[in-house]
């Protein structure tokens, strides 16, 4: 009885030793399996290789100017003044009670935009490009909802005509395109536009991923020397 005893223990042993043997196999062979996959994934998902853009450049840029223009920088103002006129007599004596006036108000938004459609552009090596555009030009659009006349002082020797109004407000887009041509604002939008189309490149591209040059240039001077 003793020596069976004997032998099951040699033999079970045996076994746990195996078992053991097994798991420490199994166990280091799902660690070289789990560092081969790791050092598959980098050799696959380099680090330190930067990653190549989608699109092209150029492709990039064709896709930009189909918007045809961009609003770089826009200025809100409103002009509050008094006009008013008195018949005379040959254009230099004043006619007694024929005086009128009125206060208008006049407001809107100068809107300092960029003319993509004329855009040149050619890549500058492999992650720049330089972008040719024409000047910013000044729109005014006037906000109808709030000008108007805040008070009038009418004549019926000299009636206030349309005629009057219209020229009233010619003057005063005038005055607030000059204000905005002073003001810096078309400046202002040539740096908006180039940091627009940077950010749109860095969207597409990945971030400093494509550097974007802009150079401008005057359409009527290119008018006046043809």
């Amino acid at each position: 009885m003793s020596k069976e005893n004997g032998f099951l223990k040699r033999l079970m042993h045996g076994k746990t030793f195996a078992i053991r043997k097994s798991v420490v196999f199994a166990l280091v062979g799902g660690l070289l399996l789990g560092s081969g996959g790791v050092l598959l994934l980098q050799w696959y998902n380099p680090k330190d290789v930067p990653e190549t853009p989608v699109f092209s450049m150029t492709t990039i840029m064709s896709r930009i100017v189909d918007r045809n223009e961009m609003v770089a920088a826009s200025q809100d103002y409103t002009i509050v003044e008094k006009a008013g006129d008195q018949n005379k007599l040959f254009d230099f004596i004043e006619i007694p009670f024929t005086q009128n006036s009125f206060w208008y108000r006049y407001s809107g938004t100068i809107e300092a935009t960029v003319d993509l459609s004329t855009a040149k552009w050619s890549e500058k090596g492999e992650t720049s490009i330089v972008v040719t555009l024409s000047e910013p030009t000044l729109q005014n659009v006037p906000n109808m909802k709030v000008s108007g006349v805040l008070e009038e002082r009418n004549n019926i020797l000299n009636p206030i005509h349309v005629e009057d109004v219209d020229a009233f407000q010619r003057d005063c887009i005038a005055k607030s395109d000059q204000q905005a041509r002073e003001s810096g604002l078309l400046e202002q939008a040539k740096e908006n536009a180039q940091a627009n189309l940077q950010r749109m490149f860095d969207v597409a591209c990945g971030k400093d991923a494509c550097k974007v040059e802009v150079e401008w240039v005057d359409p009527t001077a290119e008018v006046k020397s043809e």
